[in-house]
């Protein structure tokens, strides 16, 4: 006998399943989605907390305006210099510290692929700064670096004399001492990554390569990183998305400072948020922000999207 209809059946177990789990489904989506919109429509606006007018007031002026202006938008990029500093030197600490995790983390996975003494503990004492909260590295560091810190005081030991480094207070230095805490904190990711990937290298062509007579150089350089491509875009976008939003370490080391000579656009808009409270700004400069890291990030995974187009 064929059935008249496929019906709810109550005691199908995934029809239960998925009436139970649909109403927290609906409740995140909503808390997504709502402060979402909400944020986008306020950022073509000029609401702020201080100011007389209330935020639904602010919501119904938006619609009743020309929104092609972007008068925020506008503001930003072409009277707000601050805001465009902050972005270069983002990508300026981005791009140093990505590079230097990277070397570092590649060179250090190398020689781990060899058996040592004592490797399992290295191979502990490697992973232990990652698993710290930035707060507690960012305060760490914030101490280390004292004009009578300990980095001063060894670098005294090694030149023989007291050096005269303030890392916090000099532009320069502070821009390296926020590089140095960054590619201290997650070099271990970069690490663990390119560690991974070199273990799961093909040994055939590797193999192929040696009777050849290639040497262990053009092996690893003709061989060993084109097959870790992948892997190494990758470890890229995951650290890429994540010092984009570099503010605890910056925060509790410079806030900033001095002057604006490290501020990033996380702190920017942060200050600009809670400090200046100019909400709508730090929602138009926070849109800008996305658009541009969705844009990046598309860009760095297109040679995977060649790599599955050609294996299909």
């Amino acid at each position: 006998m064929r059935r008249a209809g496929r019906g709810f059946d109550p005691n199908n177990k995934k029809y239960i399943g998925g009436l139970l789990i649909t109403p927290i489904q609906l409740l995140l989506t909503a808390l997504l989605i709502f402060p979402f919109v909400l944020e986008l429509i306020l950022s073509f606006s000029e609401w702020s907390p201080v100011q007389g007018i209330g935020l639904w007031e602010a919501v119904g002026e938006v619609f009743t305006e020309d929104l092609s202006q972007g008068i925020n938008y506008n503001i930003l990029i072409t009277e707000e210099p601050r805001f465009l500093e902050a972005l270069g030197r983002t990508a300026l600490i981005s791009v140093t510290s990505l590079i230097l995790e990277f070397l570092i983390g590649l060179g250090l996975a190398t020689l781990f692929l060899k058996a040592f003494p004592a490797k399992r503990v290295f191979f502990t004492a490697l992973l232990t700064p990652m698993m710290i909260m930035p707060v507690v590295v960012g305060y760490t560091w914030y101490m280390l670096l004292q004009y009578t810190g300990p980095v001063n005081q060894v670098i005294g030991w090694i030149g023989g004399g007291q050096p005269d480094l303030q890392w916090l207070n000099n532009g320069f230095l502070a821009f390296f001492a926020v590089v140095i805490t960054e590619v201290w904190h997650w070099t271990p990711l970069f690490f663990l990554i390119l560690l991974s990937g070199l273990n799961a290298v093909p040994q055939n062509p590797i193999r192929a390569a040696t009777v050849l007579g290639a040497s262990d150089w053009r092996i690893f350089w003709t061989v060993v990183m084109p097959s870790m491509k992948g892997i190494i875009i990758i470890a890229f976008v995951i650290r890429g998305m994540e010092v984009i939003k570099l503010f605890d370490e910056i925060y509790l080391l410079t806030r900033g400072g001095p002057g604006t000579a490290t501020e990033t656009i996380s702190l920017y808009l942060y200050k600009l948020a809670f400090e200046d409270f100019r909400l709508a700004y730090a929602g138009s400069a926070g849109f800008i922000i996305l658009i541009l890291t969705v844009v990046l990030i598309n860009v760095m995974l297109k040679p995977i999207r060649y790599q599955l187009l050609e294996k299909r």
